[in-house]
Formats: structure tokens, sequence, C-alpha cells
């Protein structure tokens, strides 16, 4: 009685992670194109659209990353556990500061439809 398998294997979700880093980007610059190109600004959008796109890349990276420190420091190791912890938090934290400098950078100037104190 062998019946104990992985219901989606490792192999399985690097192939979904491929196809997404290859369809994320092409999908958010079409979109980001279209949306730009109905406010009036296409080049605006198709950066951002591919900006948003790259998620799909990001995201493959990271799933190699942590495969690889899990296959080298074993899957049920708490040593394995922390160290993810603290490389994905790290990442998390450089992320935001990032959209944080790029939102203030960018500045609402009255686009938003928000007031300021608002």
């Amino acid at each position: 009685m062998d019946d104990m398998r992985e219901l989606v294997t490792v192999e399985q979700a690097t192939r979904l992670f491929v196809l997404v880093a290859i369809v994320l980007p092409l999908l958010g610059a079409a979109l980001g194109s279209w949306v730009g190109a109905r406010r009036g600004n296409l080049r605006r959008g198709l950066a951002i659209g591919l900006l948003a796109g790259l998620a799909g890349p990001g995201n493959l990276v990271l799933w190699r990353m942590y495969n690889g420190i899990t296959d080298r420091l074993g899957l049920d190791t708490v040593r394995n556990l922390l160290t993810n912890l603290a490389l994905f938090a790290a990442i998390g934290v450089v992320i935001g500061v990032a959209v944080g400098f790029v939102a203030r950078r960018m500045g609402t100037n009255g686009q938003s439809g928000r007031s300021p104190g608002a």
C-alpha cells in the first residue's frame, strides 16, 4: 500500500512558475499600455504594466532561491525555516521601501482625487 504521493510535485510547480514568468510581463505590458492609452499616457501605462508584470519572473527567482536553501538545509529543519524567514522578510522590507520611495517621489499632484487632509 504505497499511495502516499504528493498532490503537486516540485516539477509541476516549477513548470507553472516558468509559464507565469513568461506570460505575466507580456500581459502586464499589454494591459498597462491599453489603460495608459485610454488615460492619454501610453508610455507611463506601459512602464507600470511591465513593472507589475515583472512579478512573474520575480516569483520564479524566489521559488528557485527557496528550493536551493531548502535542498541545502533540509525541509524539516529550524535552520531552514529561520533562513527563509529572514531572507523573505528582508526582501519584503526592501520592496516596501522601494515602493514607498517611488510613491513619495511621484507625489499625488492632484491626480488621485483625494484632498491632502483625507
